[in-house]
């Protein structure tokens, strides 16, 4: 996936062959982020590069544990010079153009399938819960079903409408929250 930002290119790829500390990576990186120091083996990785007038400018590889996450639309927010992140069950912050660590959170137990700004904050679409964050990574409310949140039919599990969240579980029910986290419906 490709983001343009500013004058920024910024690639971001799904690099499960690279191993933490080997020389034989097919692609290296200035930066280093794992959720644990000490567990070389992680079930997601994925690669930053930043490019400005084809020079490089920073790269960076986030690992995490957790279920499927790839790259997609909804893997990565950018806001006020800020990329923000899912990485299996763990969301990252990291600033722009340099990559620096901001935080990272683990916001579900599963997976985290999307991370959407909302108002003046993140919405993360995980498997098992729906969160609310701000951009330093407090989480404002959380909301859980009977259910995980994904659907077996192919119809959506998430959408934002306005300032309402419309979820659908696995078993087909049917939710719809407020901007607080409330169910409305």
């Amino acid at each position: 996936m490709t983001i343009i930002y500013n004058d920024y290119i910024i690639d971001i790829i799904n690099d499960d062959k690279y191993i933490l500390g080997s020389a034989d990576n097919l692609f290296n990186y200035e930066k280093v982020y794992s959720t644990s120091s000490d567990n070389l083996w992680y079930t997601h990785k994925h690669g930053l590069r930043i490019k400005k007038s084809g020079s490089e400018k920073g790269s960076a590889i986030i690992c995490s544990g957790g279920g499927a996450t790839t790259i997609h639309q909804n893997s990565a927010v950018i806001r006020n010079d800020t990329i923000f992140i899912c990485c299996g069950n763990t969301i990252y912050s990291l600033n722009l153009p340099e990559l620096d660590l901001n935080w990272y959170k683990e916001t579900d137990a599963g997976t985290c399938f999307g991370i959407h700004q909302f108002n003046d904050d993140l919405l993360i679409h995980g498997e098992i819960d729906i969160l609310r964050i701000s951009d330093d990574g407090v989480v404002k409310w959380s909301f859980s079903a009977r259910d995980i949140f994904v659907t077996i039919d192919g119809t959506k599990s998430f959408e934002i409408s306005g300032t309402e969240i419309h979820l659908r579980d696995f078993e087909g029910y049917n939710y719809i929250l407020n901007e607080k986290g409330e169910t409305i419906e």
